[in-house]
């Protein structure tokens, strides 16, 4: 199943901004920067990253799960994927 929802050229500009946060982080690392500032960087990659997930998630829900519900297909397995990233999501 295909990416729903937003332009998938959004997608990759959000990656490569989350890219250049790990390449960042990795400089940090490697010039034995401050904890703490190393600590705030990673936060950042974090939420960057859940944010991305996030919005991925909410699109597949709006178009690929709605779809298939209302065309009454494999709503089993549908609902068990979604039950299954929400938990990954959850920790």
């Amino acid at each position: 199943m295909a990416l729903c929802g937003e332009d998938k050229a959004k997608y990759i500009n959000r990656l490569n901004r989350i890219e250049g946060q790990i390449r960042g982080l990795k400089k940090m690392v490697i010039e034995d920067r401050d904890c703490m500032n190393v600590l705030k960087q990673v936060a950042a990659t974090v939420g960057a990253t859940r944010s991305l997930g996030i919005t991925i998630l909410e699109e597949h829900l709006k178009g690929c799960v709605s779809g298939a519900i209302r065309d009454k297909s494999s709503d089993e397995e549908l609902i068990h994927q979604v039950i299954e990233i929400f938990n990954k999501f959850g920790k």
